[in-house]
């Protein structure tokens, strides 16, 4: 066992209601293995020479930190995007120019797993130096069965070889390939037929999403393919609103959705809707900072109707090229008008939920020993302090994987 000893302040993000932080001073915890097994006043643990320990130093401690929507699998370049709509075009006039999404795609089809997982290590590393300990990753780029199935594996790799939780999302309804460019229906036929038995017969990922756009997938193409999705056994998540109201939101509660995720242009009968089926509301601020969206999704409004919000960076390499957690946590409380508590929340216990994982994002007896130590005694500095990465220590299941 491991005693963490010396703890100032144990955010625990596990209040009675969702948005408590309930913060416990002046505590030890212990640790059984990969699990938290007690948590209380230090006086309470008796002497025991054998017992390890490490000392908090009188900081703080939270939860490891939950990126509940990446596209972490990609390979190529896509800077000259961003020099682009810097000169005043819109991501769909790139994506409708042939380029965007199919850009990347091109690259993945030419890389091999190998090169994949490559690319992805530092990538991993990089996330959990910001504290991150469990990430969605998603599928999307390959947009055929063979590279769909490709990244998928990656993820497994990855998964199995990496101390990080990677948890793997099928996004074979991306955008269109070049190859079905005028013939949409086979593609998605393609999806319901081949790519999905295939996907939930070898397990290779737990969730399947779509993209909802106008210059991608309608709500009538998205019911076919998360019926069908839904029919193997996979869990669902949606992509709705974000350059325009498609009518993504609504058919994500509707059908049954876990979460729907950007939301820039929903409306009052969205919000409704979201909170009465209980889709966890993923917002993604880095994103919409990149791409320059004036919209915001209603944040306050969503909360009010009692919808959940998660928070997350949308990693990829066109639209939200930064995989640092905490600017999302922090742009989610200047742009999105997130209070400090609700944001922390939205990479804790509210995206642990939009994953459907009750054994992370909280700090409680029974959890997984996910925990991140930060190099002060002051819980406002993760949020005030832009200049330093505050994470000192990231454990894993009750191991170190990071330390300065």
């Amino acid at each position: 066992m491991l005693l963490i000893k010396n703890i100032g302040t144990l955010v625990t993000c596990n209040g009675i209601y969702w948005n408590e932080l309930a913060i416990l001073n002046n505590v030890a915890m212990l640790i059984d293995g990969d699990t938290i097994n007690w948590i209380g006043k230090p006086v309470c643990i008796s002497k025991n020479a054998t017992l390890k320990t490490f000392d908090a130093n009188n900081n703080v401690i939270i939860p490891g930190l939950i990126d509940c929507h990446t596209h972490l699998i990609f390979s190529g370049n896509r800077a000259n995007e961003f020099f682009i709509r810097a000169k005043n075009k819109s991501y769909l006039d790139i994506a409708n120019s042939g380029n965007g999404i199919l850009n990347t795609m091109k690259s993945v089809r030419k890389s091999s797993k190998q090169e994949l997982v490559n690319l992805a290590l530092p990538r991993l590393k990089q996330m959990v130096k910001y504290g991150t300990t469990t990430i969605e990753a998603k599928s999307g780029y390959g947009l055929n069965i063979n590279d769909e199935l490709k990244i998928l594996d990656v993820i497994k790799i990855l998964n199995k070889s990496q101390d990080i939780d990677i948890e793997a999302t099928f996004l074979g309804a991306h955008t269109i390939p070049p190859e079905y460019k005028h013939n949409k229906k086979h593609y998605i036929d393609i999806i319901i037929s081949k790519m999905l038995p295939k996907v939930a017969k070898q397990k290779i990922a737990r969730f399947c999403d779509i993209f909802i756009e106008k210059n991608a997938f309608n709500t009538e193409d998205a019911y076919k393919i998360l019926n069908k999705a839904k029919t193997l056994g996979l869990q669902l998540k949606v992509h709705a609103e974000q350059f325009s109201h498609q009518g993504g939101a609504y058919l994500a509660a509707k059908i049954g959705s876990i979460s729907a995720s950007h939301l820039e242009f929903i409306n009052d009968a969205d919000i409704k809707v979201l909170s009465q089926n209980d889709v966890v509301a993923e917002i993604l601020p880095i994103s919409q900072t990149y791409l320059g969206i004036k919209n915001s999704p209603p944040t306050r409004e969503l909360i009010d109707a009692g919808t959940k919000i998660s928070i997350a960076t949308d990693f990829n390499p066109g639209s939200s090229m930064c995989n640092n957690i905490q600017l999302a946590l922090r742009l989610a409380i200047v742009n999105n008008k997130l209070s400090c508590e609700q944001a922390l929340l939205g990479v804790t216990k509210n995206a642990a939920y939009s994953l459907r994982r009750n054994d992370i994002g909280q700090i409680k007896i029974g959890s997984k020993a996910d925990f991140c130590i930060l190099n002060t005694n002051n819980l406002l500095e993760l949020f005030s302090d832009w200049t330093q990465n505050p994470i000192l220590t990231v454990f894993k299941n009750g191991q170190i994987i990071h330390y300065l």
